[in-house]
């Protein structure tokens, strides 16, 4: 049986593929730049790995001469888009409204952009639950690096340690990880439970599942 979890002061979440189910958007606008750019064709299974690191970075290990001009053809074709192919994760304002009541503080550590992350937190009216967001823009390095989720804890006033991340992804994990926060994966998004694994404490099936999870966390 698990140790019991350290109750936290504050649970951080990922964006894409944590909060919101925008992989088809994602996959679809990734593969229409790459191909648009670089004439490469890629499949789905090459772009899912990618999701959750910063969009210039990825850029530049493809061509990084083509960077600036693939990011602005990507976030530009991802806006037009967005509403088409972007898809709420059911019971995720059932989880944000219970930690909120529960006196949790809740947190946004995205590798997106503003502007782009705007989009899905104004589409779904997820901002009000949210007391920090951590996007690409507020630091030089970003996930699996440790700095973004740092800085969410700093803005709230707290050590890494008082806090939980939930993310999608084997970048989210690492970084919380690095950070010193207990890693959730969040296994509603499109990551294996077999890739995900080694890299989490805890797992959860559902959005409601991190309250079940809260609750059965003790107090220090």
């Amino acid at each position: 049986m698990s140790t019991p979890l350290r109750r936290p002061d504050a649970v951080l979440f990922d964006l894409d593929g944590t909060l919101v189910d925008s992989i088809e958007l994602i996959v679809r606008t990734w593969q229409a730049t790459v191909e648009e750019h670089l004439g490469i064709v890629h499949s789905r299974e090459e772009v899912i790995p990618r999701i959750g690191r910063s969009l210039e970075s990825l850029f530049d290990e493809l061509d990084p001469s083509k960077t600036a001009r693939m990011a602005s053809s990507y976030r530009e074709r991802m806006a037009a888009w967005h509403d088409d192919w972007i898809r709420g994760y059911p019971g995720v304002d059932g989880l944000l409204a219970g930690l909120a009541t529960a006196g949790v503080r809740i947190g946004l550590v995205t590798s997106k952009s503003r502007a782009s992350a705007q989009i899905s937190l104004r589409f779904f009216d997820l901002e009000r639950w949210l007391e920090t967001i951590v996007t690409s823009d507020r630091t030089d390095r970003h996930k699996p690096d440790p700095a973004p989720l740092l800085l969410a804890a700093s803005d709230l006033g707290l050590d890494a340690g008082a806090c939980w991340y939930v993310g999608d992804s084997v970048h989210d994990l690492s970084a919380a990880r690095a950070a010193g926060m207990v890693a959730v994966a969040a296994l509603w998004g499109p990551s294996s439970r077999d890739v995900l694994e080694p890299l989490a404490d805890r797992m959860v099936s559902a959005p409601g599942d991190i309250l079940r999870l809260w609750e059965s966390s003790v107090s220090s």
